[in-house]
Protein backbone atom coordinates (compact mmCIF):
# COMPACT_ATOMS: atom_id res chain seq x y z
CA UNK A 1 0.00 0.00 0.00
CA UNK A 2 1.21 3.50 -0.79
CA UNK A 3 0.31 6.58 1.17
CA UNK A 4 -2.00 8.91 -0.77
CA UNK A 5 0.49 11.78 -0.55
CA UNK A 6 3.48 9.77 -1.79
CA UNK A 7 5.17 11.31 -4.82
CA UNK A 8 6.05 8.66 -7.40
CA UNK A 9 9.02 9.70 -9.55
CA UNK A 10 10.09 7.72 -12.62
CA UNK A 11 13.16 8.11 -14.82
CA UNK A 12 15.09 5.87 -17.19
CA UNK A 13 18.72 5.42 -18.18
CA UNK A 14 21.23 3.02 -19.63
CA UNK A 15 24.67 2.52 -18.12
CA UNK A 16 26.22 5.52 -19.89
CA UNK A 17 23.72 7.84 -18.24
CA UNK A 18 23.62 6.31 -14.75
CA UNK A 19 25.72 9.07 -13.17
CA UNK A 20 23.67 11.79 -14.86
CA UNK A 21 20.58 10.13 -13.40
CA UNK A 22 22.33 10.28 -10.02
CA UNK A 23 22.72 14.03 -10.46
CA UNK A 24 19.03 14.50 -11.33
CA UNK A 25 17.87 12.41 -8.36
CA UNK A 26 20.23 14.26 -6.00
CA UNK A 27 18.84 17.61 -7.15
CA UNK A 28 15.27 16.34 -6.81
CA UNK A 29 15.67 14.85 -3.34
CA UNK A 30 17.56 17.95 -2.13
CA UNK A 31 14.48 20.04 -2.87
CA UNK A 32 11.59 17.88 -1.66
CA UNK A 33 10.12 18.82 1.70
CA UNK A 34 11.32 16.44 4.39
CA UNK A 35 7.79 15.37 5.33
CA UNK A 36 6.89 14.19 1.80
CA UNK A 37 7.31 10.52 0.99
CA UNK A 38 9.02 9.88 -2.33
CA UNK A 39 9.10 6.60 -4.24
CA UNK A 40 11.78 6.38 -6.93
CA UNK A 41 11.51 4.10 -9.95
CA UNK A 42 14.21 3.71 -12.60
CA UNK A 43 13.47 1.97 -15.88
CA UNK A 44 16.60 -0.07 -16.41
CA UNK A 45 18.06 0.27 -19.90
CA UNK A 46 21.09 -1.90 -19.08
CA UNK A 47 22.57 -0.34 -15.93
CA UNK A 48 25.39 -2.46 -14.46
CA UNK A 49 25.20 -3.84 -10.91
CA UNK A 50 28.04 -1.49 -9.94
CA UNK A 51 26.20 1.60 -11.15
CA UNK A 52 22.94 0.41 -9.59
CA UNK A 53 24.79 0.25 -6.27
CA UNK A 54 26.16 3.76 -6.88
CA UNK A 55 22.67 5.07 -7.64
CA UNK A 56 21.25 3.43 -4.51
CA UNK A 57 24.12 4.79 -2.40
CA UNK A 58 23.38 8.26 -3.83
CA UNK A 59 19.64 8.25 -3.04
CA UNK A 60 20.00 6.50 0.33
CA UNK A 61 21.80 9.62 1.54
CA UNK A 62 18.24 10.97 1.59
CA UNK A 63 16.77 7.74 2.99
CA UNK A 64 15.09 6.99 -0.35
CA UNK A 65 15.67 3.64 -2.12
CA UNK A 66 15.23 3.00 -5.85
CA UNK A 67 13.02 0.35 -7.41
CA UNK A 68 14.50 -0.76 -10.74
CA UNK A 69 11.96 -1.70 -13.40
CA UNK A 70 12.30 -3.82 -16.54
CA UNK A 71 10.26 -3.36 -19.69
CA UNK A 72 9.45 -5.89 -22.38
CA UNK A 73 12.12 -4.83 -24.86
CA UNK A 74 10.49 -6.94 -27.62
CA UNK A 75 7.75 -4.32 -27.74
CA UNK A 76 10.36 -1.83 -28.97
CA UNK A 77 12.25 -3.99 -31.47
CA UNK A 78 10.95 -1.87 -34.38
CA UNK A 79 11.59 1.47 -32.68
CA UNK A 80 13.84 3.69 -34.74
CA UNK A 81 17.12 4.83 -33.16
CA UNK A 82 19.62 7.53 -34.05
CA UNK A 83 23.11 8.62 -33.17
CA UNK A 84 21.75 10.59 -30.22
CA UNK A 85 18.72 8.60 -29.08
CA UNK A 86 18.58 4.89 -28.32
CA UNK A 87 15.71 2.65 -27.29
CA UNK A 88 15.93 3.56 -23.60
CA UNK A 89 14.17 6.81 -24.55
CA UNK A 90 11.08 4.85 -25.58
CA UNK A 91 10.64 2.94 -22.34
CA UNK A 92 8.71 5.79 -20.68
CA UNK A 93 5.80 4.77 -22.93
CA UNK A 94 5.39 1.61 -20.82
CA UNK A 95 5.36 3.27 -17.37
CA UNK A 96 1.66 2.53 -16.64
CA UNK A 97 2.22 -1.10 -17.68
CA UNK A 98 5.32 -1.74 -15.52
CA UNK A 99 4.01 0.05 -12.41
CA UNK A 100 0.86 -1.96 -11.88
CA UNK A 101 -0.07 -1.03 -8.29
CA UNK A 102 -3.57 0.55 -8.55
CA UNK A 103 -2.72 2.75 -5.55
CA UNK A 104 -0.18 4.59 -7.71
CA UNK A 105 -2.63 6.98 -9.32
CA UNK A 106 -0.10 9.46 -10.68
CA UNK A 107 3.57 9.41 -11.58
CA UNK A 108 5.94 12.21 -12.48
CA UNK A 109 8.35 11.18 -15.23
CA UNK A 110 11.58 13.22 -15.41
CA UNK A 111 14.42 12.73 -17.90
CA UNK A 112 17.85 12.03 -16.48
CA UNK A 113 19.51 15.01 -18.25
CA UNK A 114 17.79 17.51 -15.97
CA UNK A 115 18.24 19.39 -12.71
CA UNK A 116 15.25 19.68 -10.37
CA UNK A 117 15.50 23.00 -8.54
CA UNK A 118 12.25 23.15 -6.59
CA UNK A 119 9.88 20.91 -4.64
CA UNK A 120 7.95 18.77 -7.13
CA UNK A 121 5.03 18.42 -4.68
CA UNK A 122 3.24 21.09 -6.72
CA UNK A 123 3.07 18.66 -9.65
CA UNK A 124 1.55 16.06 -7.34
CA UNK A 125 -1.29 18.47 -6.47
CA UNK A 126 -1.84 19.65 -10.06
CA UNK A 127 -5.36 19.33 -11.46
CA UNK A 128 -5.06 17.48 -14.78
CA UNK A 129 -8.60 18.51 -15.85
CA UNK A 130 -9.34 14.98 -17.07
CA UNK A 131 -6.32 14.92 -19.41
CA UNK A 132 -3.93 11.95 -19.70
CA UNK A 133 -0.93 14.01 -18.70
CA UNK A 134 0.45 17.46 -18.02
CA UNK A 135 3.61 18.60 -19.78
CA UNK A 136 5.42 21.64 -21.19
CA UNK A 137 5.23 22.64 -24.83
CA UNK A 138 8.37 21.80 -26.74
CA UNK A 139 10.35 24.99 -27.33
CA UNK A 140 11.94 23.84 -30.60
CA UNK A 141 9.09 25.13 -32.81
CA UNK A 142 9.61 22.25 -35.24
CA UNK A 143 5.95 21.91 -36.31
CA UNK A 144 6.19 18.17 -35.77
CA UNK A 145 2.41 17.55 -35.71
CA UNK A 146 2.00 19.20 -39.11
CA UNK A 147 5.02 17.38 -40.54
CA UNK A 148 3.64 14.02 -39.36
CA UNK A 149 0.26 14.94 -40.91
CA UNK A 150 -1.48 14.57 -37.54
CA UNK A 151 -3.08 18.02 -37.19
CA UNK A 152 -2.49 21.68 -37.99
CA UNK A 153 -3.92 23.03 -34.77
CA UNK A 154 -2.49 20.98 -31.88
CA UNK A 155 0.31 21.84 -29.48
CA UNK A 156 3.34 19.56 -29.20
CA UNK A 157 4.82 18.69 -25.80
CA UNK A 158 8.33 17.82 -24.71
CA UNK A 159 8.32 14.32 -23.20
CA UNK A 160 11.19 15.03 -20.79
CA UNK A 161 8.76 15.83 -17.96
CA UNK A 162 5.29 14.32 -17.81
CA UNK A 163 2.74 14.14 -15.01
CA UNK A 164 0.80 10.98 -15.92
CA UNK A 165 -2.69 9.92 -14.84
CA UNK A 166 -2.05 6.17 -14.62
CA UNK A 167 -5.66 4.90 -14.58
CA UNK A 168 -6.80 7.20 -17.38
CA UNK A 169 -3.80 6.12 -19.48
CA UNK A 170 -4.51 2.41 -18.94
CA UNK A 171 -8.26 2.79 -19.51
CA UNK A 172 -7.55 4.26 -22.93
CA UNK A 173 -4.79 1.74 -23.82
CA UNK A 174 -2.37 4.58 -24.55
CA UNK A 175 0.80 2.44 -24.40
CA UNK A 176 -0.64 0.01 -26.97
CA UNK A 177 -1.73 2.85 -29.25
CA UNK A 178 1.67 4.55 -29.11
CA UNK A 179 3.50 1.25 -29.74
CA UNK A 180 1.22 0.50 -32.68
CA UNK A 181 1.99 3.94 -34.11
CA UNK A 182 5.73 3.27 -33.74
CA UNK A 183 5.44 -0.12 -35.47
CA UNK A 184 3.46 1.37 -38.35
CA UNK A 185 5.74 4.41 -38.76
CA UNK A 186 9.25 3.25 -37.92
CA UNK A 187 10.95 5.43 -40.52
CA UNK A 188 13.61 7.66 -38.86
CA UNK A 189 12.73 10.51 -41.24
CA UNK A 190 9.11 10.31 -40.09
CA UNK A 191 9.66 9.65 -36.36
CA UNK A 192 12.36 12.30 -36.28
CA UNK A 193 12.00 12.86 -32.52
CA UNK A 194 11.35 9.22 -31.70
CA UNK A 195 9.23 8.50 -28.59
CA UNK A 196 8.24 12.17 -28.35
CA UNK A 197 6.78 12.17 -31.86
CA UNK A 198 4.86 8.95 -31.20
CA UNK A 199 3.47 10.16 -27.85
CA UNK A 200 2.34 13.45 -29.41
CA UNK A 201 0.77 11.70 -32.38
CA UNK A 202 -1.59 9.85 -30.01
CA UNK A 203 -1.94 12.44 -27.22
CA UNK A 204 -1.83 15.80 -29.02
CA UNK A 205 -5.35 16.71 -27.84
CA UNK A 206 -5.22 14.83 -24.53
CA UNK A 207 -2.57 16.72 -22.56
CA UNK A 208 -2.60 19.79 -20.33
CA UNK A 209 0.05 22.49 -21.00
CA UNK A 210 1.73 23.85 -17.87
CA UNK A 211 4.23 26.67 -17.27
CA UNK A 212 7.56 26.20 -19.10
CA UNK A 213 9.48 26.62 -15.83
CA UNK A 214 8.59 22.93 -15.23
CA UNK A 215 10.70 21.90 -18.24
CA UNK A 216 13.02 24.79 -18.99
CA UNK A 217 14.64 23.44 -22.15
CA UNK A 218 17.91 24.75 -23.54
CA UNK A 219 16.03 26.67 -26.25
CA UNK A 220 14.40 28.64 -23.41
CA UNK A 221 17.40 29.08 -21.10
CA UNK A 222 19.79 30.05 -23.93
CA UNK A 223 17.14 32.15 -25.74
CA UNK A 224 17.85 30.39 -29.04
CA UNK A 225 14.15 30.25 -29.99
CA UNK A 226 11.67 33.08 -29.39
CA UNK A 227 7.93 32.32 -29.29
CA UNK A 228 5.72 34.37 -31.63
CA UNK A 229 3.08 34.76 -28.93
CA UNK A 230 3.70 37.63 -26.49
CA UNK A 231 2.21 35.77 -23.50
CA UNK A 232 4.43 32.76 -24.22
CA UNK A 233 7.50 35.05 -24.49
CA UNK A 234 6.63 36.33 -21.00
CA UNK A 235 6.38 32.75 -19.69
CA UNK A 236 9.76 31.90 -21.23
CA UNK A 237 11.26 34.91 -19.45
CA UNK A 238 9.72 33.73 -16.17
CA UNK A 239 11.12 30.22 -16.79
CA UNK A 240 14.61 31.69 -17.28
CA UNK A 241 14.28 33.73 -14.09
CA UNK A 242 12.96 30.88 -11.96
CA UNK A 243 13.22 27.42 -13.55
CA UNK A 244 11.75 24.53 -11.57
CA UNK A 245 13.33 21.88 -13.81
CA UNK A 246 16.28 22.69 -16.08
CA UNK A 247 16.39 20.32 -19.05
CA UNK A 248 19.69 20.04 -20.95
CA UNK A 249 18.07 19.32 -24.32
CA UNK A 250 19.95 18.67 -27.52
CA UNK A 251 23.42 17.21 -28.04
CA UNK A 252 25.32 19.84 -26.03
CA UNK A 253 25.32 18.85 -22.35
CA UNK A 254 27.31 20.29 -19.41
CA UNK A 255 29.52 17.19 -19.48
CA UNK A 256 30.37 17.11 -23.20
CA UNK A 257 30.52 20.71 -24.40
CA UNK A 258 31.49 24.23 -23.41
CA UNK A 259 28.32 25.77 -24.84
CA UNK A 260 28.14 28.00 -21.76
CA UNK A 261 24.86 26.80 -20.27
CA UNK A 262 24.30 28.92 -17.13
CA UNK A 263 23.27 25.84 -15.10
CA UNK A 264 26.34 23.74 -16.03
CA UNK A 265 28.20 24.70 -12.81
CA UNK A 266 25.20 23.58 -10.76
CA UNK A 267 25.23 20.22 -12.56
CA UNK A 268 28.81 19.67 -11.38
CA UNK A 269 27.95 20.84 -7.87
CA UNK A 270 25.22 18.20 -7.62
CA UNK A 271 27.56 15.62 -9.22
CA UNK A 272 29.93 16.10 -6.28
CA UNK A 273 27.08 15.08 -3.96
CA UNK A 274 26.53 11.75 -5.76
CA UNK A 275 28.44 8.52 -5.11
CA UNK A 276 30.48 9.22 -8.29
CA UNK A 277 31.70 12.70 -7.18
CA UNK A 278 33.24 13.32 -10.62
CA UNK A 279 32.54 12.27 -14.22
CA UNK A 280 33.58 8.70 -15.04
CA UNK A 281 36.58 8.52 -17.37
CA UNK A 282 34.67 7.57 -20.49
CA UNK A 283 32.43 10.05 -22.26
CA UNK A 284 28.76 9.16 -22.58
CA UNK A 285 27.87 8.28 -26.14
CA UNK A 286 24.11 8.55 -26.05
CA UNK A 287 21.62 11.33 -25.58
CA UNK A 288 18.09 10.49 -24.46
CA UNK A 289 16.03 13.59 -24.79
CA UNK A 290 15.32 16.38 -27.21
Amino acid sequence: MHHKDTIHIVSSADDNYAHHLGVMLTSLLSNVKKNRRVMLYVIDGGITKTNKRMLMKTTMQFGTPIRFLSVNTDSYKNATESRYINKTAYYRISIPEVITDPNVERVIYIDCDTLVLTDVSELQELNLDGKMLAAVEDAGQLQRLEKMNITNEGRYFNSGMMVIDMENWRNHSISDKVLRFINENNDPDYLYLHDQDALNAILWDKWKPIHPRWNAQSFIILKTKTPKDLAERKRHKEARQSPAIVHFTGANKPWNSDVGHPYAPLYFKFLQQTAWKTLPGKKAQEVYAD
